[in-house]
């Protein structure tokens, strides 16, 4: 008996050692499988190389695809784990194109389809246009436009700050400094539009580096306009802002920020819940040294500014802003081609508009929150002795001079 056991005992330990030895290889597999599962696998270490920080799987994809710089985040866009609730968004159901190639004036008609971009730029004293198309390689969705308001719009309206720009000396010292005070502000959109056929890289490389969420356009000055002596600066670019915040926008508040001005922090917080338009005082204008309403009793009864010119209007530039809803309700309206009539043309364009319906901000405009500073006008720079100076820092270095 006890050697049957023993027997039946050795057959049952080598039916063992068989099945093993016949299953050896199915068991490493196993075990290879177990400890790949245990640690990061290649290939999602590879995507992740690929992915930018801080974005989800299906919204990285979209950016990576978007190598042509079509949109551009200024700051990182969380992950949906950190996401910020924002549930009212401020776009149209058309593709949000940022970074715009094209270029208009303030006749310009834009049509938007999800293949191509035609642009056509006209003036009111020529018949003749031209026309550039464009072929982005993707368009944006709302879900990835929604990054740029992160903080629900319901609860802070977001700010379409409007900046026209030129190439000379101070722009980049003066966008600097612009840019840097926009990093504080929450909620907002630069528009940043460029007199210029094409957009420059100067400018591109300096909002990238800053950060801020934005929107880079060329819009350069009708040629008839270029021969006068005194020009109508800026009036192609504001306009072409205002027709993209017409196209893309739906709430919010528009601001003319020069990237010559100084502006205090307080305004922009001011600025958020204007119904129709708002007013204030400008510092560092004309031998006034201000531009501002005449306020008594919380009313306007005047404006105080060194040249009135015989305008309705005679503010500032950046003395002023308006709702985008306001806006959409007057569909014609735009600044004129008019020297030191800007301002007065377009709040013109903007009526009906009571005196009584316009806001007072800077504690009923007794506040300066924001000044005209410009910065002192330098000569070009001379061009640099390449024989003397070849390959040292300076040929570098002077790719930032004008």
């Amino acid at each position: 008996m006890l050697r049957s056991y023993k027997l039946y005992l050795m057959l049952l330990v080598s039916s063992i050692f068989f099945i093993v030895c016949q299953n050896q290889g199915s068991i490493t597999s196993f075990v290879s499988n177990a400890a790949a599962a245990s640690s990061p696998s290649a290939s999602a270490s590879g995507a992740a190389d690929d992915m930018p920080l801080g974005v989800s799987g299906a919204l990285s994809e979209r950016l990576v695809a978007m190598a042509d710089g079509e949109l551009v985040y200024g700051e990182p866009v969380p992950a949906p784990a950190e996401k910020i609730r924002s549930r009212s968004l401020n776009f149209k159901d058309i593709p949000l194109k940022l970074n715009d190639r094209s270029s208009s004036t303030s006749a310009a008609t834009t049509s938007l389809t999800t293949t191509t971009t035609t642009t056509t730029s006209t003036t009111a004293k020529t018949t003749t246009s031209t026309t550039t198309t464009t072929t982005p390689k993707s368009t944006v969705d709302k879900e990835a436009a929604q990054q740029l308001f992160p903080v629900d719009t319901k609860r802070l309206p977001p700010l379409y700050i409007i900046t026209p720009t030129y190439r000379r000396p101070e722009q980049i010292p003066e966008m600097t400094r612009l840019g840097y005070t926009l990093k504080h502000v929450p909620n907002v959109l630069w528009i940043v539009v460029e007199d210029s056929e094409n957009r420059t890289d100067a400018v591109t490389r300096l909002l990238e580096d800053i950060g801020v969420p934005y929107v880079q356009l060329a819009a350069p000055m009708p040629a008839q306009y270029r021969k006068q002596k005194v020009k109508p600066r800026g009036v192609s670019n504001r306009n072409r802002a205002l027709q993209w915040i017409r196209a893309n926008a739906t709430e919010g508040i528009l601001y003319f920020a020069d990237d010559d001005n100084t502006y205090n922090l307080k305004l922009f917080e001011q600025l958020r819940h204007v119904r129709k338009v708002a007013m204030f005082p400008v510092g560092l204008i004309s031998k006034y040294q201000v531009s501002s309403p005449i306020v008594k009793n919380g009313t306007i009864t005047g404006f105080y500014d060194g040249w009135l010119g015989g305008r309705k209007y005679p503010l500032d530039m950046a003395g002023f802003a308006v709702s985008v809803k306001f806006l959409h309700s007057r569909p014609k309206a735009q600044m004129p081609f008019k020297p030191g009539y800007e301002e007065d043309g377009f709040l013109r364009s903007l009526e009906p508009l009571d005196l009584k319906e316009v806001e007072l901000l800077a504690s009923n405009c007794t506040e300066i929150l924001t000044w005209h500073t410009q910065a002192r006008k330098n000569p070009p720079a001379p061009a640099l002795d390449r024989k003397k100076y070849g390959g040292t820092n300076l040929v570098q270095l002077t790719s930032w001079l004008v």
